[in-house]
């Protein structure tokens, strides 16, 4: 079981990308140790897209997927797949990698267990079904093939790059409130995926480091939100 340790750093939805480089200056903060860091959780869309088996995708992010991997050398890295960046073991080796089918990660603090996710979970069995094509190696090798000059993964990146990802979502405080019960756990829930930097007693939701500059430190027992 993972331990949380202090000086945690949480990191959610960079969706980094062209256009999106919040996260390398995080990053490059803490390789160099100017922002203290003993334990880094990437929890879900760290990249705009990202899978191994996308070969575009890869060779745009290789300078990021570096980083990342000098990072966790030196660091403990744990990274959970979100619902645009899977399949993801063979890129960082280091890390330990946490698929959407073995979310909520259990982290054991202060005796008592935080439920860790990425939060596109407990969804309609059609989302899910979904979820496992998407994700499916044979398939993505096959678009992969077929992509030829990019023409498709070119299409997909303009997509993402063009997509308004930054709202407030209406009536959140109640929302959390079935996201717990869907987690049944009276301890500690923290996931991203909805963007929002919402926190209370049960329930974290780490803010989207692209729209908010914001991301998580644990440090003396506590949770907050740090802007970069």
């Amino acid at each position: 079981m993972v331990k949380l340790k202090n000086d945690a750093i949480f990191i959610a939805d960079s969706h980094y990308n062209k256009k999106r480089v919040t996260l390398l200056k995080l990053l490059k903060d803490i390789e160099s140790k100017k922002i203290e860091c003993n334990q880094l959780f990437l929890c879900g869309d760290i990249f705009d897209f990202l899978s191994s088996q996308t070969t575009y995708f890869r060779n745009i992010n290789n300078s990021m997927i570096e980083l990342i991997n000098t990072i966790s050398f030196h660091i403990e890295v744990i990274y959970l797949e979100g619902n645009h960046d899977y399949n993801l073991k063979p890129l960082f080796p280091n890390s330990l990698i946490v698929p959407r089918d073995s979310q909520p990660l259990v982290i054991q603090h202060n005796e008592k267990n935080i439920k860790l996710s990425h939060g596109d979970i407990f969804t309609p069995i059609g989302y899910n079904i979904y979820c496992s094509i998407i994700r499916n190696h044979f398939f993505l090798k096959f678009l992969d093939i077929i992509d030829i000059n990019y023409w498709l993964t070119y299409k997909i990146e303009q997509a993402l790059m063009k997509k308004s990802i930054c709202q407030d979502q209406e009536k959140f405080e109640s929302f959390t409130k079935k996201r717990l019960k869907a987690y049944n756990t009276d301890d500690l829930v923290i996931e991203g995926h909805f963007h929002q930097g919402y926190k209370d007693k049960h329930y974290i939701n780490i803010p989207s480091l692209y729209c908010s500059n914001k991301y998580m430190v644990y440090k003396d027992k506590q949770f907050k939100f740090h802007m970069l």
